[in-house]
């Protein structure tokens, strides 16, 4: 097993008067702590005490209220490479093996242009380290819960970092694997890494070197080993320290602040070499397509539903209707209609979730210098030939049943405008899923995102017929120039009759740009959706 060389940074990590303010509410209070190399540092303290939050504010992911993170005398954020941290839960993508999530952290988080064999030989020797050899090929989601533990911190260990910060990750095992679980830590410790662990388990306390203790309110109430610990509490076993927390700061005394070493002189920050734009999107990119693909239930409903709109929407029209000099004309409108609404509906529901539900791995690995336009790309890169598919599927099916009548040159141009909204529909998923907290929550705000679309298009309500401020607001609406280009598509600017018009309010005009304008608008919606999107999710990590 390799060992972590130590000295360039012979301090660890310190922490130094950090508190942290969410909403007006102190959730961290002055805490001081460091991570020396070598240490396993057991945190406890009661649900809700800080503890999460403090190692957040450690690994460089919330930046504190007050205080200072350090690391070689650096703030923490310019050198996060060089701290491991483990939340709670899994950060890997379940569809893939252990060696393949294990080959891309460490192709995030090794330098740009590492040697592929390097990289090979890295992930071999976390698996060792790990004790995983035999699990390698096995995917995240067959693992057991504490394998999937130890996965998540070899995602972490691939790029050698000389300090780990794990939370709670023990919890849910049984008593054996909690154990083996610290005695992993305990062994990473004592090849050349400070480890801090946060725990409720206090049975295998004894292996840690030093117990640092939170009490309610977020303040940091002792650090120290854990035999003085004992004492400083006034009980006889670890679990017991959990019934003195609720006793008054005086009756168990003040804890001393460390004594805090003086820092390295500093440099001018500089953060870490990390991967191009082009290469992370490259690197991510695969990584979201295999996920996909292997998730073969997802990958076939989002594309089995687009054949099935397709052709509900042709046999929901009379045979031939567009053919009827009378109502021909209408019937063409709402043909249009359908299709753009069928490819609004299929770009913002593959896209939708896609962010929310990894927001968890998005925090970490733009902490350690992915970065979210590489992040968007990728998404953008997977999704786009995925919804263009799912709307060739959709208009095939539709005009086999209900021919346009535009003939090739108008269908293609259909199509492409079709693609071009569905496009810009994945770029509002994104944004939708940037803007909410949960998956669930994503699926719930589609309609919210959808009505909007389906009546100001201009054909639930004619556009000409809507009062002016109506108008600004539809000219804002993706659909309203996907109608106006697919419509322009099949010559309606020049054949929709004037006795339609005058009986439903539809006008030639709206159809008379050409479907290169109504694409160029779709493109530059889809840009500034993709910008809306990169900025909240941004400010969503800042929080």
């Amino acid at each position: 097993m390799s060992t972590v060389a130590t000295d360039a940074h012979p301090s660890g990590l310190e922490g130094h008067g950090i508190t942290v303010e969410v909403d007006g509410q102190t959730i961290l209070r002055s805490a001081s702590i460091e991570v020396p190399v070598g240490k396993l540092i057991g945190l406890i303290g009661p649900s809700g005490s800080g503890k999460s939050t403090l190692l957040r504010a450690l690994a460089g992911v919330v930046v504190p209220t007050e205080g200072e993170v350090l690391v070689g005398g650096e703030e923490v954020r310019l050198r996060s490479s060089e701290v491991g941290y483990v939340p709670f839960g899994t950060l890997l993508h379940k569809e893939l093996t252990v060696r393949e999530a294990l080959r891309y952290a460490a192709e995030l988080r090794l330098p740009p242009r590492t040697p592929a064999a390097d990289l090979e030989a890295r992930v071999d020797e976390v698996l060792a380290e790990l004790q995983m050899e035999d699990r390698a090929h096995t995917r995240i989601a067959d693992l057991s819960d504490g394998q999937r533990r130890r996965a998540s911190c070899g995602a972490e260990l691939v790029g050698r970092p000389p300090v780990l910060l794990l939370d709670e990750p023990a919890t849910g095992l049984d008593a054996v694997l909690e154990r083996r679980m610290m005695e992993l830590l305990r062994r990473l410790a004592d090849e050349g890494r400070g480890v801090l662990v946060a725990t409720h388990a206090t049975s295998s306390l004894g292996l840690c070197d030093i117990v640092a203790v939170m009490g309610p309110g977020g303040e940091l109430r002792f650090v120290g080993p854990p035999h003085e610990m004992l004492e400083r509490f006034g009980v006889a076993a670890y679990d017991e320290v959990y019934t003195a927390l609720g006793l008054p700061d005086d009756d168990v005394g003040e804890m001393a602040a460390p004594e805090r070493a003086p820092s390295p002189p500093r440099t001018r920050p500089q953060r870490q070499e990390v991967p191009s734009l082009s290469a992370q999107t490259k690197l991510l990119s695969s990584r979201y397509a295999r996920c996909l693909v292997r998730d073969r239930r997802t990958l076939a409903i989002l594309i089995g539903q687009a054949p099935v709109i397709g052709i509900a929407i042709g046999l929901a029209m009379p045979r031939n209707i567009l053919d009827s000099p009378s109502l021909g004309d209408y019937y063409a409108v709402m043909l249009c209609f359908l299709l753009i609404t069928g490819s609004i509906w299929l770009g913002i529901i593959s896209a939708c979730r896609e962010i929310v539900r990894e927001r968890a791995i998005v925090e970490r690995e733009t902490a350690v210098g992915v970065r979210l336009d590489a992040y968007l790309c990728a998404k953008c890169a997977v999704l786009f030939p995925l919804v263009a598919l799912q709307v060739l599927l959709l208009v095939f099916c539709a005009i086999t049943l209900q021919p346009l009548g535009g003939g090739p040159d108008g269908d293609l141009l259909a199509l492409l405008v079709c693609i071009g909204v569905g496009w810009a529909a994945v770029a509002t998923g994104l944004w939708l899923s940037a803007a909410v907290y949960t998956p669930d929550q994503a699926t719930s705000s589609v309609p919210l995102a959808l009505i909007p679309q389906l009546l100001l298009a201009g054909a639930v309500i004619p556009y000409g017929t809507m009062f002016e401020p109506m108008q600004a607001l539809a000219n804002l609406m993706i659909a309203r120039w996907a109608l106006a280009g697919v419509g322009a598509a099949i010559g309606l600017d020049t054949e929709l009759s004037a006795d339609i018009g005058a009986v439903t309010g539809f006008d030639p005009a709206f159809y008379s740009i050409a479907p290169i304008v109504a694409l160029g608008a779709l493109a530059a919606s889809t840009l500034l959706l993709l910008s809306a999107a990169g900025l909240t999710l941004e400010r969503r990590l800042l929080r």
